[in-house]
């Protein structure tokens, strides 16, 4: 299930744009047209119920903050929708002691302010769940440091090939015998080790095999280390 949410987030992302566009006609359908039949009413909270639905549906599956900012939203667009038809309490009175007092609580202003308040947030919260899910890159800093991995996504790794692009088979051996003591001593820590195949630089198993005459592990300068992607977090080689 998960890889088919994976395989069509672009159609999911359309879908959550058109259910948001449908909410908004269908408030301002409730906002303008204030209808009092039972039967109006009920049809416009299964239409948003089922709209709202699809959009918790298409986050769901990324985790649990979007999956509870997506809740919170939805449920205020609904809230706002429904709200319309439900009846004012006008005003209500209060006793004090010997004294009254008598205020409103509902009126046609106080609603419509209610209305678009909840409706405006829910969506908005909404939009928010959906952007972490489909379109995260839009809440990333500029100059947001990169992560430790992209440094070497640019390098092929190697697979243990022996057969080159013309044919002919070459001699390999694992790469360790093209190092040092001290290399084989530290070589735990790397997941990768740099080495120059045939003069393009790979990322090379610390098991792996290499052709033996075209291969040039890179070192680093200053120290004489090897360069490669560390295996585990702390050590940067």
């Amino acid at each position: 299930m998960y890889f088919w949410f994976l395989r069509n987030q672009s159609k999911l992302f359309t879908l959550d744009i058109v259910c948001m566009i449908l909410l908004l006609f269908l408030h301002l359908f409730t906002t303008t047209f204030q209808l009092s039949a039972p039967e109006l009413a009920n049809i416009v909270q299964i239409i948003a119920a089922v709209l709202v639905s699809f959009i918790f549906l298409s986050v769901v599956w990324k985790g649990t903050v979007p999956m509870i900012i997506c809740i919170l939203g939805i449920v205020l667009m609904h809230y706002s929708i429904a709200l319309p038809y439900y009846p004012a309490i006008v005003s209500q009175e209060m006793t004090f002691g010997d004294t009254k007092f008598s205020f409103v609580q509902d009126s046609p202003q106080i609603r419509a302010v209610a209305v678009n308040m909840y409706f405006f947030l829910g969506a908005g919260m909404a939009a928010f769940s959906m952007i972490i899910v489909y379109r995260p890159s839009i809440l990333f800093t500029r100059n947001r440091p990169e992560s430790p991995d992209s440094e070497w996504s640019k390098y092929p790794v190697w697979q243990d090939n022996t057969l080159l692009a013309d044919g002919r088979t070459v001699q390999s051996v694992p790469v360790k015998n093209l190092m040092t003591e001290q290399d084989r001593y530290l070589l735990w820590r790397y997941e990768y080790v740099l080495a120059s195949i045939n003069g393009t630089p790979h990322l090379v198993r610390p098991e792996g095999l290499v052709p033996k005459d075209s291969t040039d592990i890179l070192r680093d300068r200053a120290s004489g280390l090897i360069i490669g992607k560390a295996r585990y977090t702390g050590f940067f080689m």
